[in-house]
């Protein structure tokens, strides 16, 4: 069985620990995406097209490889004919990270500052929590965003956690940005596994041996809401669930790309409906005008 993945160092800590539990005799097929070929477009602009994962997943469908390994929050909420999620590691940490050039906290940042983000959600919390500074598009690996801040190109830069201390780089961390500031992406500190939908024997071995039960509740809880909102890349949208004791706590957070508006709400419920509590919190968020701050922010970013 080969696993795809992309090259990035952070995609290889995700398909060699995907591999460490499937056994070393399951090789790494090593795929290019459009989003490692093209690194100057800011990624709001590519819009729903999985610029990350459809490459991985066509070597699943041609048959190249028999999984695909995703950084899930990389992951469209519609998958291509054929691909289904199957299963997902445990969840990683969850929370955004500050990298800054002096060790300045994102308070502490001085005005002016200019602060490297690719994520539209990220843009709008910061835009909301300090908008006296500058938010600058940023592309490119872990290393090299980092490099930005550390060189002085840019003053710091925002990155997920759970990505640095994979990485073995959560020193460079300067502030650690609490969930309720900067709620997370859907899907972040989750790696998601694909196969094709018609193939049995490895969707049962992902279902038996890679399927972790909370990271797979709290994933379908949030894509059913991101899926609601028709938010995808191109919107400021963050979701966060959290479960124990068979029950899911989602929240979920809908912004202007500006950061002066914001609608959140959340709902808790079974584990096992899941998907269902997604759907209804994007209903609640559409019912208060949700819609209208998604297509502003397609229109600003098209």
């Amino acid at each position: 069985m080969h696993l795809a993945t992309r090259g990035s160092q952070l995609a290889l800590w995700q398909a060699r620990t995907t591999q460490a539990i499937l056994g070393e005799e399951h090789e790494l097929l090593i795929v290019k995406s459009s989003g490692d070929l093209d690194r100057t477009t800011e990624l709001a602009r590519f819009g729903s097209i999985g610029i990350f994962t459809v490459e991985v997943d066509r070597a699943v469908l041609d048959g190249r490889a028999a999984v695909g390994v995703h950084s899930m929050k990389d992951m469209t909420t519609t998958l291509q004919e054929g691909i289904v999620l199957a299963g997902c590691l445990p969840r990683g940490l969850v929370e955004d990270a500050l990298i800054s050039r002096d060790g300045a906290s994102l308070d502490e940042l001085a005005a002016g500052s200019r602060v490297g983000t690719g994520s539209l959600r990220r843009g709008s919390m910061l835009r909301a929590v300090r908008g006296d500074i500058e938010v600058v598009p940023q592309r490119g690996n872990v290393n090299t965003r980092l490099a930005q801040v550390l060189d002085g190109d840019l003053d710091a830069c925002l990155l997920a956690r759970a990505g640095l201390e994979r990485l073995g780089l959560a020193d460079h961390i300067s502030e650690v940005l609490g969930v309720d500031r900067f709620l997370p992406a859907v899907g972040q500190g989750i790696v998601g596994i694909t196969c094709r939908e018609d193939d049995s024997e490895t969707r049962a071995i992902v279902e038996s041996k890679l399927r972790d039960p909370d990271a797979w509740a709290a994933a379908l809880a949030e894509r059913a809401f991101l899926r609601g909102t028709n938010g995808g890349c191109n919107a400021p949208i963050a979701g966060h669930a959290t479960v124990g004791g068979g029950e899911v706590h989602l929240r979920g957070r809908v912004l202007s790309v500006d950061g002066t508006r914001r609608l959140e709400g959340e709902v808790r419920g079974e584990a096992a409906a899941a998907e269902d509590l997604g759907s209804a919190l994007a209903e609640d968020l559409l019912s208060k005008g949700a819609a209208a701050l998604v297509d502003e922010a397609r229109r600003l970013t098209s």
